[in-house]
This record gives structure tokens, C-alpha cells and sequence, in this order.
């Protein structure tokens, strides 16, 4: 007779046993997935924080990297603006340099030449008056202009003494308006104590030179119709004037010279006194010229250059 085996009965507390271990392992496996979530979240999220500080610093330094950019290109381009507006000035100051120095050089040129003409007149009149002399003076056509019978002559001279004492005038009225703009027409020049800055420029000596040279172009013209000391008074003058322009003050001028320069400027300014000198003698000889010259009224001796006495003895 065949034997089965007998199933051996579990006790309830087997089964017990059994449910509480499958109950503690699910409760262990819980626990683990809980802290694995919550962990990887922890250390997930202070890694994204630290991530957006580092970006957030990186944008706020690419900012403030772009604001110094945009600053720099700012100032690149005022600086490079200003830049352009200097050698803009630069080139205009250039190009009046080189104007200024051409009209001066013209100008000097004018009065070089003016004073080779007249060099050269007075010689030709000196060899003209030698032949006269030489000749003596009875002859019929110097009695006629000698003499009294000429009234032509006699207006023609009264007129050349009065242009010559009005282009004089106009040469002293320039020098006092640039040295001492503070006197009116009709005062004499005079040194001024201080030299103003508008006398130490080039540009405003112009008028000077240009009513110098248009004397001396006048005088060039009509010195035959002048008795001689006259005519070499009047040639001392321009030449002093000439000399004085070229040869002194203009070499001197500057924006700012020294106190060899300033002395220069004055010593020259002082031979110029005898353009005055020169009109009060032109004044008297057209007023005994021309009879209007009040009774006692002495002649003004003719006025001499600076040196002049020194340089004949």
C-alpha cells in the first residue's frame, strides 16, 4: 500500500513571521528609494544654484566687461573727432602762416624796391643838379622857373608840399594808432610807455608798410619839383622809416619777446619820432611857401635821421 507524504501543517505563527519579513523588506526598500530621491534632490538642486550663481556672476561681468566697451568706443571716437578738429585747425593756422609770410615778404619787397628808386633818382639827381651847376643858371629856361612869372610852377609845388605833408600824416596816424590806439588823429606820435600786445604782431604793421611805401612812391615821383634840402630831408625820413621797419621791428616781433627784443622795439620806435619832426617842417615851409606863415613865425630847421650828426663827423 503506496504512501503519500504527509503535508506538514504551518503554524500561524510561520505565517506571521513570513508577512512581517515581506512587510520589513518592503518597508526597508521604501525607506532606501525615499532617501535616494530625496538625496539626488538635494545634491540636484545646490548644484543647480550653484550653476545659476556662476551664471548669473558671468552675465553681470560680461555687462559690465560690455559697458567699459561701450565707453572706450565712446571716448575712441570724441578723441578721434577731436583729433580731426586740430589738424583742421593746425592746417588753417599753417595756411595763414604761409599767407602772412608771403604779404610780408611782398611787402618788403616793395619797400626794398621803392628805396632802390629812390636811391637811384637821388642820384640822378644829384648828377642833374652837378650839370646845372656846372652850367650855371642864366639860362633862359631856369630863369623862367625860377622866377616869380611862373604861377603854374608855384601851385604845382604848393600842391606836391601839401600831398607830401598828407601822405606823411597818414604814415604817422597808422604807427599811433597801432603804438597808442588811446590818441586822436592830430597828436604827434610818441614812444608808448608799454608795449601792447597788437604791437607785437605782424599782421597789424601792414598799414604801416603799405602808407610808407605810398610816401615814398609819391616823393619818387615829384622830388624835382623840391628845393634841396627839402627833398633830403624828406629822403632821410624814408629812409630812416624803411630801415626801421625792416631792418629793426620787424625782425623783433613776437607773440612773446624777450627783453632784448622789447628794447630793440622801443629804440626803433624812437627813430620813428622823426616823421613828427619831419611834418612840422613840411607845416612851416608851406606856410612861408605859400605866405600864410604868421609874422615872426620862425622856419623848423629840417629834421636829421638818429646818428646822422654822429655818422657825418
Amino acid at each position: 500500500m503506496a504512501r503519500f507524504p504527509v503535508r506538514r501543517r504551518e503554524s500561524p505563527v510561520d505565517a506571521l513571521a513570513v508577512v512581517l519579513a515581506l512587510v520589513l523588506i518592503g518597508l526597508l526598500g521604501g525607506i532606501v528609494f525615499v532617501f535616494r530621491e530625496a538625496g539626488q534632490q538635494l545634491f540636484s538642486g545646490a548644484y543647480r544654484q550653484r550653476i545659476s550663481a556662476s551664471e548669473a556672476e558671468a552675465r553681470e561681468r560680461a555687462d559690465a566687461l560690455r559697458g567699459v566697451y561701450d565707453d572706450y568706443r565712446a571716448q575712441l571716437t570724441d578723441l578721434q573727432d577731436r583729433r580731426t578738429e586740430l589738424e583742421a585747425m593746425l592746417s588753417e593756422i599753417r595756411a595763414n602762416e604761409r599767407a602772412s609770410q608771403r604779404e610780408r615778404d611782398l611787402v618788403l619787397e616793395q619797400i626794398r624796391r621803392s628805396g632802390e628808386q629812390l636811391d637811384a633818382r637821388v642820384e640822378s639827381l644829384r648828377e642833374q643838379e652837378l650839370a646845372t651847376l656846372q652850367a650855371g643858371s642864366a639860362t633862359p629856361q631856369l630863369a623862367a622857373v625860377a622866377g616869380e612869372d611862373s604861377p603854374e610852377l608855384f601851385v604845382r609845388r604848393a600842391d606836391i608840399l601839401g600831398e607830401l605833408y598828407d601822405r606823411l600824416a597818414r604814415v604817422e596816424f597808422s604807427i599811433v594808432s597801432l603804438t597808442n590806439p588811446i590818441l586822436l588823429p592830430g597828436e604827434s606820435f610818441r614812444v608808448p610807455t608799454d608795449l601792447a600786445p597788437e604791437l607785437l604782431r605782424w599782421d597789424n604793421w601792414r598799414e604801416v608798410g603799405e602808407t610808407a611805401f605810398a610816401l615814398g612812391e609819391y616823393f619818387n615821383q615829384h622830388r624835382i619839383h623840391l628845393d634841396q634840402t627839402t627833398a633830403r630831408a624828406v629822403e632821410a625820413c624814408i629812409a630812416t622809416v624803411r630801415s626801421t621797419l625792416t631792418q629793426d621791428i620787424y625782425p623783433s616781433l613776437s607773440e612773446q619777446p624777450d627783453a632784448d627784443q622789447e628794447r630793440r622795439i622801443r629804440e626803433s620806435l624812437a627813430a620813428l619820432t622823426i616823421i613828427p619832426r619831419l611834418r612840422r617842417y613840411l607845416e612851416a615851409q608851406y606856410r612861408t611857401f605859400t605866405g600864410i606863415a604868421e609874422p615872426g613865425e620862425e622856419d623848423s630847421p629840417p629834421p636829421t635821421p638818429p646818428g646822422a650828426a654822429t655818422s657825418n663827423a
